[in-house]
């Protein structure tokens, strides 16, 4: 046993088991940030649920350090789309910080980004992760994206609730 363990790659074993965490994570941030901007929750749902999406986004994104820092000690160092992705990821997680500096209109456009780094850290998951080979793969793609694609259709094809003031002001015009 102690053998094994002298040659293991131990970086690589890091680098891999973060990275799926981080994805696991992240993915259920993307989810939790859909469900609460469709509505589907109810208004006071969506302020529990807030710090919990804030918080899945910051969990991810420490597990993206991890990973990125034990690739740095991986000779088989490779960089690629996963560089966009995560630099995507912390823009949007600062974004939270600097909600009240951009207004709101500027942080849900950011927040578009979203679907971006999503399909990017999903390419990256399929192209340079070894455990996807076979069934692995397309498993992934239907579980992580196809609540991701049906809450997006969700979000553009549910008709919005118009505040209460806005109904006064058209009936009145």
């Amino acid at each position: 046993m102690n053998a094994f363990l002298a040659h293991a790659p131990v970086a690589w074993y890091v680098a891999r088991a973060a990275g799926l965490v981080a994805f696991a994570l992240l993915t259920l941030s993307v989810w939790l940030g859909l469900a609460m901007s469709t509505r589907l929750l109810g208004p006071r749902r969506q302020k529990v649920l807030f710090p919990w999406h804030q918080t899945l986004a910051w969990t991810g994104l420490s597990m993206v350090a991890l990973h990125v820092g034990a690739l740095l000690l991986d000779p088989t160092l490779h960089f690629g789309i996963a560089s966009v992705a995560g630099w995507l990821t912390l823009v949007l997680a600062l974004s939270f910080r600097m909600r009240k500096r951009i207004g709101q209109k500027g942080w849900r456009r950011l927040h578009y980004a979203s679907f971006a780094a999503f399909a990017l850290a999903l390419g990256h998951a399929l192209a340079a992760g070894t455990d996807l080979k076979g069934i692995g793969g397309p498993l992934l793609v239907a579980v992580a994206g196809g609540p991701v694609i049906w809450l997006g259709l969700a979000r553009i094809l549910m008709p919005r609730a118009v505040p209460a003031g806005r109904h006064a002001i058209q009936a009145g015009a």
